[in-house]
């Protein structure tokens, strides 16, 4: 890939931090065209739209994923373009599992613009990047997570949203109606997305996909109000 972007996507749900990536990257490449993304449900028809992507930014707590499922299906669709996983959560496991999940660089939201942009630069120049002052030196990724992680990756959009609704507790009537489609539908999604996992049941499959989920870590503490 060229060190140039051309074609860059942004996803992540908070308008205003989405917009301030959008400001840093139209200086940074100035001659990109830039997308957003506030769902996964979006970023998957953005995929769709623009398959030639040079640049995903992509926020851990997407609407519609469950920890690194985003991740994971947009890097086994999009092999050669390269992910900066972007979080407030830069806890050195988080950080690890997602670099193991095929993110290229992780980017604090506290950073400031110039740690942006070195992170940026080095990700779109073929390096890995870790803005300064991050740690990946903790556990990585289980084998069961980076199982599960092929297995998403060969979901389809569909396919997603349904696994996305399961493991919200939805049953296969109320995701019917919620992606109005028939429950014969649901059904045979089910079946394929049993299948792909390896399990049997809808109950083997939430604790599947449950290994992709990102816990706060203990260290985590909120901001005072």
């Amino acid at each position: 890939m060229s060190d140039t972007p051309q074609s860059i996507l942004i996803a992540d749900d908070h308008p205003l931090f989405r917009n301030a990536l959008q400001q840093v990257l139209g200086q940074l490449f100035p001659e990109a065209t830039l997308y957003q993304a506030a769902s996964v449900a979006e970023l998957q028809t953005e995929v769709e739209r623009h398959p030639n992507l040079d640049l995903l930014l992509l926020d851990l707590h997407m609407p519609g994923a469950l920890g690194f499922s985003a991740l994971s299906w947009f890097v086994g669709h999009k092999t050669d373009t390269p992910v900066v996983m972007v979080s407030a959560n830069s806890h050195p496991e988080t950080v690890r599992r997602a670099i193991d999940h095929g993110a290229a660089g992780f980017m604090s939201k506290s950073a400031d613009i110039s740690d942006m942009q070195d992170c940026i630069n080095r990700v779109t120049a073929g390096e890995r990047g870790l803005h300064p002052g991050l740690d990946a030196n903790a556990n990585g990724a289980s084998l069961q997570s980076l199982d599960v992680a092929d297995a998403l990756a060969t979901l389809t959009p569909q396919q997603f949203r349904v696994a996305s609704m399961l493991v919200e507790g939805l049953l296969n009537k109320q995701i019917a109606y919620e992606l109005d489609v028939k429950e014969a539908t649901i059904k045979a999604h089910m079946t394929e997305i049993f299948r792909k996992l390896g399990v049997h049941s809808r109950t083997q499959a939430v604790l599947a996909l449950a290994s992709l989920q990102v816990d706060p870590p203990q260290d985590l503490t909120e901001p005072p109000a």
